[in-house]
Order: C-alpha cells, then structure tokens, then sequence
C-alpha cells in the first residue's frame, strides 16, 4: 500500500468529517430552539401557547418522514450531494421563517428546515463508516451528538441573550445566511469515497493494519428496501435499542425540546433566567455523548451494559422531575437539569451497537431505520403534550412528567433485551 496516499487519506477524512460536524451543531439548534425562541415567535402572531406544541412537532413529522428518502440518498448518491442539496432546503425554509406572519408560513419554514436537517446526520454516519475504522466508529459518534448538544447549548441561554439584540426574524435570517455556506462547503470539500481521490479504502487500511481478510466493501450499494427488510427482520438486535431509544428521545425532546422553559417560568419564581436550566441539560449531554463511545471503543466496557445503567439514571431522574413538582430551590434544579442531560445521553450507544450487525453498504439504511422511530417518539409524545398542556398549570405539567417516568420504565426494560456483538477474535488479540 502507499504509505503516502494512506496518510492523505486518514488526514482528508477529518476536513469531511469537520464540515458536517458543523453541520450537525445546527441541526440541534433548530430542533432545541423552540422551547426558548418559540414562545416569543408564537405570541408575535397572536396564537395560544398550546400552538407551540404543534409548531414544534412539525419539525420531527418531517424528520421522521425523512429519514427513509435520506438514508436512500446516503446510500445510492452520497453524502457529498444529498447533504449539499437539502442543506440549500434548509437555507430556504430559515429565510422563509423570518418572514412568516402566519402559523401556516412558520409551520412551512420548519417543515423545510427539518427536511434539509434531516440530511445531515445519516450522511455523517455514512461518513464514519466509509472513513474511519470500526473501532473509532462509537467514539466519534458520540463525538457527533455532543457536537450536537452544543448547538443545543447555544439554543438555550445564549440564544436568549441573543434575542436581547436582535428580534428572532433576523435570527433566522443570520441561520439561513450561515446554513448557505454550509451547503457550498459540502459540494466543495465533501468526497462519497476514498476511491474518488484516489486513497486506499478504510477496509484495506484494517486489512492491512490487522492482517484480516477484507470481507466487504465499503462503496457496495443494496437497495434500500432490501436494506430495511435486512435491518427489519433483525429481531432484538434491531428492534430492542430502538425501541427503548424511541421512548428516551420522545421525552428528552417533550423536556428539553419544548415544555422545559415553560414549565419552570409558570411553576415557579425563580430571579434567574429558566434558560439557564435548559443550558445545563445541554451540559450534561454533551459530556455523556462525548465520553461513552472513548469508554466503549478504547476501554473496551460493553455497550449495553452502558445503556442500562443509563437509563436507570434516567429514569431516577424523571422520578426527580415528577414527584418533587413545584419544590426545590434554583441549583437543585440546576443539578437535575445537568443530570437529566447526562443519563440522556447514554442512548447514543445504540447507533454503534445495532450498526454492528449489519453490513457496511447498508449503515445509512439502517441508521435511517433507527432515526424513524427515534423521531417518530419525539413528533408522537410532543403532539400528545397539545392536548395536555392548556393552562400551564402545575398539575397538568405533574401529569405529564408521570406518564414520561412510566414510559421510561419500558425503555430500560427493551435495553436490558436488546443483543450486543461481541469482537471478533482476531481483533481482540490484536488489541482493537
């Protein structure tokens, strides 16, 4: 192998993988921003504030809906031009946004806006398939979420010290300008493939590196109905993370994604801004997400055995949020926030555990497969929070936060169920 063309590609791969990761910083912003610039967007035009519910749901119906189109896109055409094409989208329904007057121009803007993001993050997996070895593949994911919730973070406090400069038109005006860019930069920098500049694949750099024979090939493209029937039929191996990943993300997005802000300005009266809370859940995210894929793929801690144990914390949390209603000081809530982010970000682990089991020609189709379920959770829950949050009363918010514990307990029941692969014994004498 060329030791030259070897180098040039483990060194290119990091600028593709930088420009998406930006990428990806706003696609959490848009979807986390409604509980802090919402409220403000709905009462300008006039609407109740149980409207809010339905506004941010649009966002995760169309994500949902996207999730098969894009994991078709990721797999047949590429990340370079899908992520490129639908970040243009995006652009547009921002720019559309700024202008709205109407819930029906809003609900439209984001609808634009979640179709574009929704071409983001599965062309980013695809990315760390094709690029990287398997065994960085958990570390960098978690790398990819933590990125995410940073641009969480920036939707929650700071983006309300930023609307205390600029109304939230021009916001979005600035997010359509930046989001342009973006979508340059992926047609300019973004490579499908190795192949395409000539570099050795990422199966010939392991093959090489631990003497296993390659065994399939990264640029192999499946159909994307046989991809799914492939994932589909995967019983537990499949179906118990994403499940169990369906409720987690459903009531991280019912909390942080909406009624978080809300709830704490209505149920209390607290000096400090409730923004600061929502920042402190991104907190903890971004350090879960960051860390558990290192613990997984480098220390070698089993995945499942991870996930477990976070989503007990989890669930310990929701208890927190919902017996203890209407009590507690500030920094109590602080640290709850912080932990409530932390235990939610131990999901993450499931995209690396179901990938595993499933050819690399297929890793789009099957993160598309998850990401359908985990976003069908958050427009599901989210739509349901309509019809129970009317008056923003405490107990309707108690209510609530019961059912989230309760649905919480199953999630931790499908983990415990779900299959991890074990490593290969040739790479685990190897030390991989």
């Amino acid at each position: 192998m060329d030791e030259s063309k070897k180098a040039g590609m483990l060194r290119y791969r990091w600028i593709i993988f930088s420009v998406l990761l930006v990428a990806y910083f706003f696609v959490y912003f848009h979807r986390t921003s409604t509980s802090v610039i919402g409220p403000v967007m709905i009462e300008s035009i006039g609407l109740p504030i149980s409207m809010l519910a339905l506004l941010s749901s649009v966002y995760f119906y169309t994500y949902l809906a996207m999730q098969l189109p894009s994991g078709f896109l990721s797999d047949r055409f590429g990340p370079r031009r899908s992520s490129a094409i639908f970040l243009t989208l995006a652009a547009g329904g921002a720019f559309l946004t700024s202008v709205g007057d109407t819930f029906a121009v809003l609900a439209i803007g984001k609808a634009m806006i979640a179709c574009g993001m929704a071409v983001v993050y599965i062309p980013l997996m695809k990315v760390l398939a094709v690029w990287f070895r398997k065994n960085e593949f958990a570390s960098l994911a978690g790398v990819v979420i933590a990125v995410g919730n940073v641009g969480a973070l920036g939707a929650a406090a700071p983006l309300m010290m930023l609307m205390d400069t600029m109304d939230w038109r021009t916001i979005f005006l600035l997010l359509g300008i930046v989001t342009l860019f973006l979508a340059f930069l992926c047609l300019v920098l973004i490579r499908d493939h190795p192949s395409q500049m000539g570099f050795p694949s990422i199966e010939e750099i392991e093959s090489e590196e631990t003497g296993v024979p390659i065994t399939e090939s990264s640029a192999a493209k499946v159909p994307i109905f046989q991809g799914l029937k492939t994932a589909f039929c995967g019983g537990r191996k499949f179906w118990m993370p994403t499940l169990a990943y369906f409720i987690v993300y459903g009531s991280i997005m019912i909390y942080q994604g909406l009624w978080i802000k809300v709830y704490f300005e209505n149920s209390y009266s607290f000096v400090l801004s409730a923004a600061w809370l929502v920042t402190m859940v991104a907190i903890g995210k971004i350090i879960s997400s960051a860390t558990l894929g290192i613990l997984t793929d480098k220390v070698g801690f089993s995945k499942k055995t991870v996930m477990i144990v976070g989503n007990i914390g989890f669930l310990a949390v929701w208890g927190v949020i919902w017996l203890y209603s209407g009590q507690g000081d500030y920094w109590t809530w602080m640290f709850v926030n912080f932990m409530f982010g932390l235990f939610g970000g131990f999901m993450t682990l499931s995209f690396g555990q179901v990938k595993e089991w499933f050819p690399l020609s297929i890793s789009g189709t099957v993160v598309a497969g998850m990401n359908m379920f985990l976003f069908g959770g958050a427009a599901i829950m989210q739509s349901l929070s309509y019809f129970m949050i009317k008056d923003k009363s405490l107990q309707e918010f108690q209510t609530l936060w019961m059912i989230m514990f309760i649905c919480v307990i199953f999630a931790c029941i499908f983990t415990s169920l779900s299959i991890e692969k074990k490593k290969e014994r040739g790479l685990e004498e190897r030390g991989v």
